[in-house]
């Protein structure tokens, strides 16, 4: 018997369009997928990226490592460390990672003091004029930055990583001509500068329990190296060194612009309630630096003090964690972010505003024990999403 043809009423009926309410859902549906997606795909994404960060920094602490070898045990970086900490790099704006590239950047970077140098300073070129003091002193250096990983270079990163930031919106430096605001910066790959904090071997062999003019943490870190005031003079480190990215106006800092006066405790300014902010005192500065950058295994007390019977609060510092420390910001982009899970568990806020250097020890209620009731150490600085590696 013959197949009838399907009419079209049939057809319609095999091919029934979606009704509203069923288009409805299937949205609803993948809107939910998606809001399940997104977070777990943002999770990989800044995996990825620590990731990227702590290969770039394991190629540049081993290119340290072999400049340290050939140089007599030096820290690579054409100024001292002492000279990265003066009052004056407040308001020049280099940083101590710029510093470094000039040496770890090649054989050909340098071409002589600009006291020395009978060449033209040109931008376009490359040639420009730098110092942690003002860029036309005699002393200053002039660099061609276009051949930072050239010839005889030590370290040669990916331009991803090397990055000129723009004065007026990615760091806080003076414009000042031809100088610091054209010198590169080693950057993560959250687009944040990369810190680096070099210890100050001129200043003195050991922290003085016992000497308060400064105090164990003045000693161990100070705002300037030349400074005046109770947290200024020679130290093994200085705040100044990289001020461009923490001082009043690092407000804008790095590729992604982010606003260290807000979360940053490390930074001269913090927020204080709406959008206005307050001023972190110098000695709260210090101390934060001092958790940072100390060693979390070694402390030392004054006289007649045992751990057992003195205030975290005056747990003094005895050794760095090395002599260079590089530090990236991590996914928040903040260094040593107040709203980190490392602020709220170690922050000392009834004494100032820091960092608790102590808390690797004891808290309140006595000393750190394990589930066996050993004494044990933390290390403070564990809690953050900070990147660091430190360099002997």
């Amino acid at each position: 018997m013959l197949k009838m043809p399907a009419t079209n009423q049939t057809l319609r009926a095999r091919t029934r369009a979606f009704t509203l309410v069923e288009l409805l859902v299937v949205i609803a549906i993948i809107a939910v997928l998606i809001a399940l997606l997104l977070p777990a795909l943002s999770g990989v994404s800044k995996a990825g990226k620590k990731n990227s960060t702590q290969n770039m920094m394991n190629a540049f602490t081993n290119a340290v490592a072999s400049f340290s070898n050939d140089n007599g045990s030096r820290m690579p970086g054409y100024f001292s460390a002492y000279e990265m900490g003066l009052e004056s790099n407040e308001d020049a704006g280099m940083s101590a990672m710029e510093n470094i590239l000039i040496e770890l950047g090649g054989s050909d970077v340098v071409l002589g003091s600009y006291e020395d140098y009978s060449g033209d300073i040109n931008e376009d070129a490359g040639i420009i004029s730098i110092a942690p003091y003002a860029n036309s002193d005699p002393g200053a250096v002039v660099v061609n930055t276009k051949l930072i990983g050239s010839s005889g270079a030590y370290f040669a990163p990916d331009t991803n990583f090397l990055k000129v930031l723009d004065a007026e919106s990615q760091q806080q430096v003076v414009g000042n001509g031809l100088g610091q605001e054209l010198m590169p910066d080693l950057v993560d790959a959250f687009g944040n500068p990369i810190l680096a904090w070099v210890q100050d071997t001129s200043s003195r062999g050991s922290i003085d329990p016992e000497n308060n003019d400064p105090d164990g943490f003045g000693q161990f870190a100070s705002v300037s190296s030349d400074g005046s005031g109770e947290y200024a003079g020679p130290a093994w480190f200085y705040l100044a060194s990289n001020d461009c990215f923490l001082g009043d106006d690092a407000n804008n800092i790095g590729l992604g612009g982010v606003n260290q006066n807000a979360y940053s405790a490390l930074s001269t300014q913090r927020l204080s309630g709406g959008s206005g902010t307050q001023p972190i005192d110098d000695e709260d500065r210090v101390r934060t630096l001092v958790a940072l950058l100390a060693s979390p295994s070694y402390y030392a007390l004054p006289s007649n003090q045992t751990l057992e019977d003195i205030e975290p609060h005056d747990i003094l510092p005895s050794r760095p964690r090395g002599s260079m420390l590089i530090q990236s910001a991590g996914a928040d982009g903040y260094f040593l972010g107040t709203r980190d899970q490392g602020w709220g568990a170690n922050a000392d806020t009834e004494d100032g505003y820091h960092l608790g250097f102590g808390f690797n020890f004891k808290n309140e209620s006595g000393r750190h024990q394990g589930d066996d009731g050993e004494y044990i150490t933390y290390d403070v600085v564990d809690d953050f999403d900070d990147i660091i590696q430190a360099i002997n």
